[in-house]
């Protein structure tokens, strides 16, 4: 099952409308984790692979990596002999076989192409995936390290992601035959890196930056051939023995132009044009290109004129019949192979380089622009018409990239950008993405100089995806947001659709991972119980400020407990703390049921005489903590406390009386034992109360308040149970209560008949929360009184 081109319809990516047959060929691909699809109407669109979408990638074989030309068959076509070459060829096959890579530098023409074609045939076993022969003509580091990995897999619309290319890479362990390298310095050391199981050979001019020292990479520089290699490199291009003026022109040759054999191929065809009825003196090195081009046919001059309007690029033999009206266009393009005119570049040809710089300026140039207007518009009309396979077009990368590089040089904006437009999704489909940034880059400066809005925002946007695809998110929103204004400007709303469904996958890939909690509650526990690391070994205990009561909350930390255990250990605690209120909460009913108890017997005890003769006063010299101490009194001092009337505002105390018990706001003052002091019901309530709560034996003593009597404003409330009768009759006191002798001092107001039972009492009364018994004891205290 082909897992890029699912047979199901509904697994594709919707196809929006305007891209019908003919119109949109929309191409569906897998760029490393994004589903891509080449969409030429509004655009690509890019989102994430589905997971059963991503194909596996096979290695190849090790016998066919290994096969001799598997990796380039073009390679095989017949060429001038190798010639003393010996010494290099065994030399380069030594170093390939100890894992060394080699650069080999000379200059065009010297032979470099023959001796890599020679010395890749002798590596054929040397690795476990054989010899990999690419090209650096017009290729990025990058290019060529996809191109690498194409080689040895076998995948189709498929091009790996960083990630995965790098591990595919390291693991690849090849000869790599790489001719016409055009980088060199650290971009060099960057694919040298990235494949550290392969072995190089390089072929460079030698003013191209050598690699990094630390890559290791052995140079080797190749010079031209001999006086006897050329004589017999002669010999052999006109297939007879030469004359003496021949060798002595030979030997001259190789004099000046250091020995190339590209020289010497020229002046085998030169020779056998003269024995075709030519006459005139033999050219030097630099005249045989002029002495070739005046010599070849008509149908081999045209093609030279297209050659030089595309600088020095030409298509390949099948297309050139259609691009020239001429049926014999193959004859003419063996004819200039002959000649040496034309020059190997990968499994292509182009114009030698010495071949350019000499014709530039000679009559077969003077009608570039109407030559480069003629050709543009050939090749739209060819990828718009033709149905052009995008394989075709990657075939023609080169060609078609030179075509809109001279239209935009010549001010042919508006045909520069149709050509980009209908070459660049060819391109991306075919997987040619170093010449698809270079095509739209052309084009969005083209569309920029004709004025073509809409052109210029399918560039940007094209420009964006190709970004994403590559990690580049900035440079993908800035090139998204430019198409999505352009777009809005317009009105395409198909198009800024597509720009913004970019936008949010870069938004998407840009935003930050959320962070995990720090710590998981277990299964079966809720939130708020949070399991705790352990605490660290001899670590000091930490201090704790002391927590107000009632703030208290149970934590449970759980060290290395599975969750049955950990909610049993729950289960435990919980019931155990419910003991614990439990019993707590019946101790507080027994005690105020005892103080209700005691509260009875102290109203029916005594008559109310003496109950008259107990006050309770608030020791000023006591502090929160000392219990409530009780004194007698005189009746006059009753009697005068009871005439005072309540106060209108209650205190605080009052109104939170029922809540928890408080000491009194307000501090009493001594009394002058001289002069009677006015009392108030009030303070009567709270005698009553206190010596209710205290048992009846005693209260403390002090002088009224000095504030004026104020009205009250809630009435005495009636106490809710009645009391009870007391068990055993009340027994009248054996002696009658005497007056005091000395006046009461400040601070020392404790009785003497306080009864250390009844303190101890008052104290827990004082600490426990108020009941409702508690409340209506002094209710009954008064009404009593």
């Amino acid at each position: 099952m082909d897992l890029n081109h699912p047979t199901d319809p509904a697994d594709r990516p919707a196809q929006r409308s305007g891209a019908g047959e003919g119109s949109g060929r929309a191409a569906w691909l897998i760029a490393g984790d994004f589903l891509l699809t080449i969409n030429p109407i509004d655009g690509s669109e890019i989102v994430p692979c589905p997971p059963g979408r991503r194909p596996l990638a096979p290695r190849r074989a090790p016998a066919a990596a290994g096969a001799p030309g598997a990796a380039g068959a073009a390679d095989a076509e017949p060429g001038p002999p190798l010639l003393d070459r010996e010494e290099e060829r065994a030399h380069l096959r030594a170093l390939l076989a100890g894992g060394r890579s080699v650069r080999l530098t000379g200059p065009s023409g010297v032979g470099r192409s023959a001796l890599l074609a020679a010395v890749a045939e002798d590596c054929a076993t040397l690795a476990p995936d054989g010899v990999v022969r690419l090209n650096g003509h017009r290729r990025t580091p990058r290019d060529l390290l996809h191109e690498l990995y194409a080689a040895v897999h076998h995948v189709s619309n498929y091009r790996p992601g960083p990630t995965e290319l790098s591990a595919a890479l390291r693991e690849i362990g090849a000869v790599v035959v790489l001719d016409d390298v055009e980088f060199g310095g650290a971009a060099l050391d960057e694919l040298l890196t990235a494949t550290p199981e392969c072995a190089f050979l390089l072929a460079q001019r030698p003013e191209a930056p050598a690699p990094g020292a630390s890559s290791g990479v052995v140079d080797v520089p190749l010079a031209g051939i001999g006086p006897d290699a050329g004589r017999r490199l002669l010999a052999l291009a006109v297939a007879r023995e030469l004359t003496p003026a021949e060798v002595e022109w030979a030997d001259e040759l190789g004099r000046a132009g250091g020995g190339l054999p590209l020289h010497l191929v020229q002046a085998g065809a030169v020779l056998r044009y003269r024995a075709l009825g030519g006459r005139g003196p033999l050219p030097s090195a630099d005249g045989l290109v002029g002495a070739l081009a005046a010599a070849i046919s008509e149908g081999a001059r045209e093609l030279l004129v297209i050659a030089l309007a595309l600088g020095g690029e030409l298509p390949d033999p099948a297309a050139l019949p259609a691009l020239t009206g001429d049926g014999e266009a193959t004859v003419a393009y063996t004819e200039l192979v002959d000649c040496g005119l034309l020059t190997r570049v990968g499994p292509r040809r182009r114009l030698a380089p010495g071949a350019l710089a000499a014709l530039e300026g000679s009559e077969l140039a003077a009608d570039g622009a109407a030559r480069i207007a003629s050709l543009t518009r050939h090749f739209t009309w060819w990828l718009s018409e033709a149905q052009v396979a995008a394989e075709e077009a990657v075939a023609q990368a080169d060609v078609l990239l030179a075509a809109q590089r001279a239209a935009q040089q010549a001010g042919l904006a508006a045909e520069a950008t149709e050509l980009v437009r209908r070459t660049a999704p060819l391109l991306a489909a075919g997987l040619r993405w170093g010449a698809w940034e270079r095509a739209l880059r052309t084009g969005q400066e083209a569309a920029r100089e004709a004025g073509a809005v809409a052109q210029e925002a399918y560039f940007h946007h094209e420009l964006g995806v190709l970004a994403i695809c590559e990690g580049q998110l900035a440079r993908a929103r800035a090139e998204l947001e430019a198409s999505t204004a352009l777009r809005g400007v317009l009105s395409d709303a198909g198009g800024a659709v597509a720009g913004r469904r970019a936008l949010t996958l870069v938004d998407d890939l840009t935003r930050p991972p959320s962070a995990l909690p720090a710590h998981t509650p277990p299964a079966g526990l809720p939130a708020d119980l949070t399991q705790q690391p352990p605490p660290e070994v001899n670590a000091p205990p930490a201090a704790h400020a002391p927590e107000p009561p009632g703030s208290t909350e149970l934590t449970l930390v759980i060290r290395g407990r599975s969750p049955e255990e950990s909610g049993a250990t729950l289960r435990q605690m919980l019931a155990r703390g419910n003991r614990r209120n439990a019993v707590a909460t019946g101790a507080g009913a027994l005690l105020a049921a005892v103080l209700g108890t005691v509260v009875a017997l102290g109203l029916t005890s005594g008559d109310s005489g003496d109950d008259a003769e107990n006050v309770t006063r608030d020791d000023p010299a006591a502090s929160e903590e000392d219990a409530p101490v009780t004194e007698e009194t005189t009746p006059e001092e009753s009697a005068t406390e009871e005439s005072e009337e309540p106060s209108e505002t209650p205190s605080p105390t009052e109104e939170t009386s029922e809540a928890e018990p408080t000491e009194p706001t307000d501090q009493p003052t001594t009394p002058d034992p001289t002069t009677p002091q006015p009392t108030t019901p009030s303070e009567s309530e709270g005698s009553g109360g206190s010596s209710g709560g205290s048992g009846g034996s005693g209260g403390d003593s002090g002088g009224g308040d000095t504030d004026p009597p104020t009205d009250p404003t809630d009435p005495p409330t009636d106490p809710t149970d009645p009391p009870t009768d007391p068990t055993d009759p009340p027994t009248d006191p054996t002696d009658p209560p005497t007056d005091p002798t000395d006046p009461p001092t400040e601070g020392d107001d404790e009785g003497t008949d306080a009864s250390p039972t009844a303190t101890e009492e008052a104290t827990e009364s004082a600490t426990e929360p108020a009941t409702p018994t508690e409340s209506a004891a002094p209710g009954a205290s008064a009404t009593a009184g």
